[in-house]
């Protein structure tokens, strides 16, 4: 075993487990809609009943794979463990520094942005939060909520900068995050629209029947 910084770390937990990850991503997100379908068409000739186990099937597999990744990245991160003694720099602690391991450079800037006070964010601490093709989009609406976030805590130096604190002012300003913008900058909802949209088809047009 041999020590390693959190954030070099990553680039050697990507090179290992990236690969097999993104192909299992992908292969979920496309792949299981025609499992749900299949299963289907296999369990009965009857239509009504055909869509009742597709969509039994997507609730329960979901469920079974929602399990399955939880286990698989525990596994990653403890065969990961055996070679290397990851270390956590910048003072973050041992949780923290794992989160850097799989997540890189931007979960390492939220982790930063997060224990920051707003009166003290600067444009080089907000910029992550709109850089890429997908964020681009909601630029100017994600730096109107950056903004107006600063400034509540600005006004309202009693209150504390929290989680639930900062989402209850979101809620209560109408400066959530709406479904569109969502489903276009968070990976894990486009996967989501994907993945069910395909299931949606094959269930509705009924290709294969």
């Amino acid at each position: 075993m041999f020590g390693m910084l959190d954030y070099r770390a990553n680039k050697l937990y990507i090179l290992l487990f990236g690969i097999p990850l993104f192909i299992l991503r992908w292969a979920t997100i496309i792949g299981l809609p025609f499992l749900y379908y299949e299963l289907g068409l296999q369990v009965s000739n009857n239509r009504i009943l055909q869509i009742l186990v597709s969509l039994l099937a997507v609730l329960f597999i979901e469920i079974l794979l929602a399990i399955f990744l939880n286990w698989l990245d525990k596994a990653f991160m403890f065969i990961f463990n055996i070679f290397v003694d990851v270390i956590p720099s910048d003072g973050r602690t041992k949780e923290e520094a794992e989160y850097v391991v799989k997540g890189g450079s931007n979960l390492l800037e939220l982790l930063e942005f997060s224990k920051k006070d707003p009166k003290d964010w600067n444009d080089n601490n907000t910029a992550f939060l709109s850089r890429g093709f997908f964020p681009f989009f909601f630029q100017h609406r994600i730096q109107f909520r950056i903004d107006r976030i600063q400034a509540y805590y600005k006004d309202n130096p009693g209150i504390d900068f929290t989680d639930w604190n900062t989402r209850k002012f979101l809620k209560d300003n109408g400066l959530e995050m709406s479904l569109m913008e969502k489903i276009i900058t968070s990976p894990i909802y486009r996967g989501w629209v994907i993945s069910y949209s395909i299931i949606l088809y094959l269930i509705i047009f009924n290709p294969w029947g």
